[in-house]
């Protein structure tokens, strides 16, 4: 699946018309003809349904929307808020419609709400503003009423770019979306404010769809290491080698190794303070060394992942500067998250794995300013430091330069706990070990790990998961992936 910008979805539209043949009141039809259909399949004996109806083409699906509830025996309560002297042809053409059909419509005044679902035909997806307090006052009342409602394209309020409220979006159980799914529908708050998600692409062909670049590629599948040969050697499959684990931190180390070898990883060493050395015992799958072994360490190493648990010291300063001048692979994640670290690299295969928190801090900005524009942040940081980049957090982006960024919707919020992201580290890691390219090892890692979270929350609720509980369920995660046609 494909995610587009606002902008790239009216060039589709726009090109439906022009190449396909199919003209505006006929695609605005079949727009509303879709949300009454997924209406009716959800909520079946409507009796009444509230319509609000802006002056765009939202308002003039909403107009359809009413149109089929009324020929269906449906009542309609019908409101509309801005100037319909500013609507399209198109749009014009369905509102007179609905009068000729014997319906009416008021302005929005504060009326009372009576229908027992609520259809939002308001704003649409090219919103980049913020709504004035009319405006707020309006989809407030909206979402106060404790009935289904339904979304016409997008929630009115949502930025269909970034995925923000505009400060306040509706916070629709139903959005059925048309011709090209949008960005902001996926990233940041939008899957919240959509709810279920509907796409409908009205006959829009594929022959049109190729004439413009999508913004966005949704994870669906990965490309996994291949299957090993009966003549395999642990060599084979990588040394990864993961340094940090500070005083007191010593657990992120672990994570990420126990990670990597149960994503396939030939061999792992931990670098960690030498007072931790010994809380890693109780792994003895995991060699163990002091940071003072880095240097030797480095020799035989063919993947290097950096950050979990290493901390701020001295010590753990003196480990990036001796890392420097490696041209292994790397993995750069946590407290390794450093501007001149990064910019000092001479490996040209590193994949950075920052939170909202840490693009942040690379980007001298606010965590707010990085999820207000989550695919603006990644382009920073790709400009900034020249890295494939996996941007954590709901709507995960993975990203380099000269191939598409992809999205990951798999997961649930249960793993926003503490340790996930040591977890990715390490399976990252493993797979760049087993000869993944950057771009394909974190796709393929991010993956696995939310298809962890969902394989937990099958069977226990999701608020109890913890990050060994990912390392636990990734071997049989894979072996589902490779069984998958």
């Amino acid at each position: 699946m494909f995610l587009y910008t606002p902008k790239k979805v009216y060039q589709l539209d726009r090109a439906a018309v022009a190449e396909d043949g199919l003209a505006e009141i006929e695609l605005m039809g079949r727009a509303g003809e879709r949300v009454w259909h997924a209406m009716g399949a959800r909520w079946p004996g409507l009796a009444k349904i509230t319509v609000f109806a802006g002056s765009g083409n939202n308002g003039g699906d909403a107009f359809v929307v009413a149109l089929n509830a009324l020929r269906q025996g449906v009542e309609v309560q019908m409101l509309v808020q801005g100037d319909l002297s500013r609507q399209s042809d198109t749009s014009r053409h369905f509102s007179e419609l609905w009068e000729q059909a014997g319906g009416d419509f008021e302005f929005w005044q504060g009326q009372a709400l009576s229908g027992d679902a609520i259809v939002d035909g308001l704003l649409g997806i090219g919103l980049q503003r913020e709504l004035d307090a009319n405006w707020q006052d309006l989809i407030a009342t909206i979402n106060h009423c404790e009935v289904p409602r339904i979304a016409i394209d997008i929630p009115s309020g949502l930025n269909g770019l970034s995925g923000s409220p505009q400060p306040v979006a509706v916070e629709a159980d139903l959005t059925v979306t048309f011709i090209g799914a949008k960005t902001g529908q996926f990233l940041a708050d939008g899957p919240d404010y959509c709810g279920e998600l509907i796409y409908e692409d009205l006959g829009v062909s594929a022959r049109v769809r190729q004439t413009v670049a999508a913004e966005l590629e949704v994870v669906e599948s990965c490309k996994l290491p291949l299957a090993r040969k009966k003549n395999s050697h642990k060599n084979h499959y990588g040394n990864l080698l993961i340094i940090g684990g500070d005083r007191g931190m010593s657990g992120a180390v672990a994570l990420a190794a126990r990670a990597a070898l149960r994503s396939g990883a030939g061999l792992v060493t931990a670098l960690v303070h030498p007072e931790c050395r010994a809380q890693l015992a109780a792994f003895p799958e995991i060699m163990v060394s002091g940071w003072d072994a880095l240097p030797e360490s480095l020799l035989g190493a063919s993947v290097v992942v950096v950050g979990p648990g290493l901390g701020s010291g001295e010590d753990s300063a003196n480990c990036l500067q001796a890392l420097q001048q490696s041209s292994l692979p790397m993995v750069v994640d946590a407290s390794a998250l450093r501007t001149d670290f990064l910019h000092s690299l001479k490996s040209d295969q590193v994949v950075i794995t920052p939170h909202p928190g840490e693009a942040a801090a690379l980007l001298s900005c606010t965590s707010d300013e990085i999820q207000a524009d989550r695919l603006a942040a990644c382009e920073r940081l790709l400009a900034l430091f020249s890295v494939t980049c996996v941007l954590k957090g709901s709507g995960t982006l993975i990203a380099e330069q000269g191939a598409m960024k992809a999205i990951n919707r798999r997961g649930n919020p249960g793993m926003a706990s503490a340790g996930m992201g040591d977890v990715l580290s390490g399976i990252i890691g493993a797979m760049l070990g087993q000869g993944l390219n950057n771009f394909d090892a974190a796709k393929t890692a991010v993956l696995i790990h939310a298809l962890c979270a969902e394989q937990f929350a099958e069977q226990q609720d999701q608020t109890g998961l913890i990050a060994g509980d990912i390392i636990d369920r990734i071997p049989t995660v894979v072996k589902q992936l490779r069984a998958a046609p």
